[in-house]
């Protein structure tokens, strides 16, 4: 501002060099009206902020360029960052993932470094007053309803002071509510803890959802599962269509004679077990709107975690939704899928504490965009899990809930997974871990194979993808080399010792 302190070195010197304008305002300034100034005093194709105390990497602006050039119709480029701390030490990375609309709903994700083409940012009126604080992420909201022509460079682009990330939630919040309101969504928007949001969509009707569970015996896990689901869950229309696989405990047969509720539905599909047959066959015999398949070995929790999976299976950008679900002891078994990972698809923040923990990707309390998530619990509409042809029966027990997501995503929609629906999952509590029948690693490798050689766009290649601690990469092996290594020395007929 006019009249104001005079501007530290080298900003001082900036009028000894052609790339660096100083604007001068008079008045009060508050920040909007000074990212507006410049905005508007700007020159280049693309504009950025950076703020006074942090610093780009000595080759930010190469990787934009080489990104735009290798794609030109990009309008919006972003890159990782992390920051630096008093001693200007670089600490705590932040690696994103590619482009992901919901993330951007949970949190301001994109960060710094962004740029956006300056026209679309005239376009869509610039930087806005009246969201202090939040200016940025109310522009990216913005220019994100203009245009989904956003890359994402993969590097370490930005250091951000320590202690100089706004964290100004409720103007976030408002930001948020508006960019709904002008996309004509029915939601509501709260604020689970600092810098972090959650939308409520609003469910539109009451539609019946089929809760489709198989089951082979094992009386002791179906019990606890229909226990809690018929009497903690609020949503009120369902129906849960229990499917015997070849049960022949008298226990089994005992507990099922006591499920009266009107709810629960029983059938019999005594067959060799196929996963994807026995619930594409469940699917035709439900009545439901929506389609829930559920493993048997859950354990109902939350009582509003049916409600969240509705609201977010009928947006009609959404192709399916999964829950997160919870290892007894309250660590992590499932908050999204990540092909490549530890071989052909794995959980990341697999068996890390719930909540807002750091690593370099985040943590689970933000709903995040996958390429897949587990069927042991996710839901999907069923005139489109109808589409599809249901799951692919050429799998017999594991990855054909991965290859519906990779479906799905081909088609466009996106798989969606919502920390706000939370299940414990007794996971293989039903069955071996080492079970995996030889053929689904074959047609895993695939149907994978697409994204196991140019990566995950919903992960990042700077983490690791030999465990799933999202820890930062220190192997050279892609997802692809992995899954080969996983085909020549791991299933069933690698393992046998040879016959010479």
């Amino acid at each position: 501002p006019e009249g104001g302190p005079p501007l530290p070195e080298p900003w001082g010197a900036s009028r000894r060099s052609p790339r660096i304008r100083q604007v001068t305002l008079s008045g009060p300034v508050d920040l909007a009206r000074a990212l507006r100034a410049g905005a508007q005093a700007a020159s280049g194709d693309f504009v950025g902020v950076l703020g006074a105390e942090d610093t780009l990497a000595p080759h930010a602006l190469a990787e934009v360029a080489l990104a735009l050039g290798a794609d030109p119709s990009l309008d919006v480029v972003y890159g990782d960052e992390d920051r630096l701390d008093a001693r200007g030490r670089r600490t705590a990375p932040f690696f994103k993932p590619d482009w992901s609309p919901d993330l951007l709903r949970s949190v301001d994700y994109l960060g710094r470094l962004v740029m956006v083409r300056r026209a679309l940012v005239e376009s869509v009126g610039g930087f806005r007053e009246g969201f202090p604080g939040a200016e940025e992420y109310d522009l990216l909201l913005r220019v994100s309803e203009a245009s989904e022509r956003i890359g994402h460079v993969p590097h370490l682009l930005y250091h951000r002071r320590t202690g100089m990330v706004a964290q100004v939630s409720q103007e976030g919040r408002r930001a948020l509510e508006e960019h709904l309101s002008r996309r004509g969504e029915d939601a509501q928007v709260t604020v689970p803890g600092p810098g972090r949001y959650r939308v409520r969509y609003a469910v539109k009707g009451t539609p019946k959802v089929s809760i489709i569970v198989p089951f082979k015996d094992r009386p002791d896990l179906l019990e606890t599962l229909a226990d809690t689901l018929l009497t903690k869950t609020t949503y009120p229309h369902f129906e849960l269509l229990l499917v015997s696989n070849n049960s022949t405990r008298p226990e089994t047969f005992a507990l099922l004679d006591t499920l009266t509720d009107p709810r629960v539905v029983k059938r019999t599909w005594d067959f060799p077990f196929n996963y994807p047959a026995i619930n594409n066959w469940a699917a035709g015999q439900a009545t439901g709107e929506l389609l829930l398949f559920l493993n048997n070995d859950m354990e109902v929790v939350d009582p509003g975690w049916l409600t969240e999976l509705v609201s977010q299976a009928q947006r009609p950008e959404v192709g399916a939704v999964g829950a997160k679900l919870l290892f007894p002891e309250g660590t992590v078994q499932h908050a999204g899928v990540v092909v490549g990972m530890t071989g052909m698809a794995g959980h990341p923040f697999w068996r890390l504490p719930d909540g807002p923990i750091s690593t370099p990707f985040g943590h689970t309390e933000w709903v995040r965009n996958w390429l897949s998530v587990t069927s042991a619990c996710v839901m999907i509409r069923r005139p489109l899990f109808e589409a599809l042809g249901g799951f692919d029966e050429r799998f017999l027990l594991c990855g054909s809930d991965v290859d519906l997501g990779l479906r799905l995503n081909a088609q466009g929609l996106r798989v969606v997974c919502t920390p706000f629906a939370r299940v414990v999952h007794h996971e293989s509590a039903s069955r071996r871990t080492d079970a995996i029948p030889e053929p689904d690693y074959w047609r895993s490798f695939t149907s994978y194979r697409p994204w196991l050689k140019r990566g995950d766009p919903y992960y990042n290649p700077n983490l690791t993808l030999l465990s799933g601690d999202c820890d930062l990469r220190r192997h050279a092996e892609d997802g692809e080399a992995l899954a080969v290594r996983t085909l020549a020395h791991e299933v069933p007929s690698a393992r046998r010792p040879s016959t010479k």
